[in-house]
């Protein structure tokens, strides 16, 4: 661990002014507030353009065509309860969305994409490509390529992190 550096004058809230600066200039935190803004963004608009919920949303943009994934599989992926998980599928699949079956020769459920979920999601994924285009626009080609780098090489990193904090490191 780096040196903490020394302790300043707070402000009224108990905030140290150089400190919470520190912070908010971090690249980390930085990208937090980007993903903040996009996420919040873009519930709204899957609730007004698609009348999804942020759940819903989630289960679609983790399922593609031709592959479904186990009730278990998608809730450990989106880090969701499986009950809470398996009433909204289950909600999902009322409207035409998603397929649930029961997996041959056991217990396990399968979820997939129904033929009113994949073109939704053609509707879906249009639109983010819309939004990275927006997102992106402006931005020098190798620029781009830098910071598709940067980001992929701090995914790694973040994976590394995540592995240390489930086995219960201090990360």
């Amino acid at each position: 661990m780096s040196q903490v550096p020394p302790k300043s004058e707070g402000n009224a809230a108990g905030n140290s002014l150089p400190e919470q600066q520190q912070l908010n200039s971090l690249v980390s935190m930085r990208m937090v507030v980007l993903f903040n803004l996009m996420r919040r963004s873009t519930i709204l608009t899957q609730r007004r353009l698609f009348d999804l919920s942020e759940i819903e949303w989630r289960i679609m943009t983790n399922l593609s065509e031709g592959m479904p994934l186990s009730l278990n599989g998608l809730a450990e992926r989106l880090v969701q309860d499986r009950g809470q998980l398996s009433r909204t599928v289950k909600r999902m699949v009322e409207r035409g969305l998603l397929t649930r079956t029961r997996k041959p020769g056991g217990p396990e459920i399968e979820i997939g994409l129904a033929k009113g979920g994949l073109e939704l999601r053609a509707k879906m994924v249009e639109r983010a490509v819309m939004r990275d285009e927006f997102l992106t626009a402006g931005i020098d080609p190798q620029d781009m390529a830098v910071l598709s780098k940067v980001v992929e090489h701090m995914i790694g990193r973040a994976e590394m992190l995540m592995e240390e904090a489930l086995e219960g490191g201090t990360s």
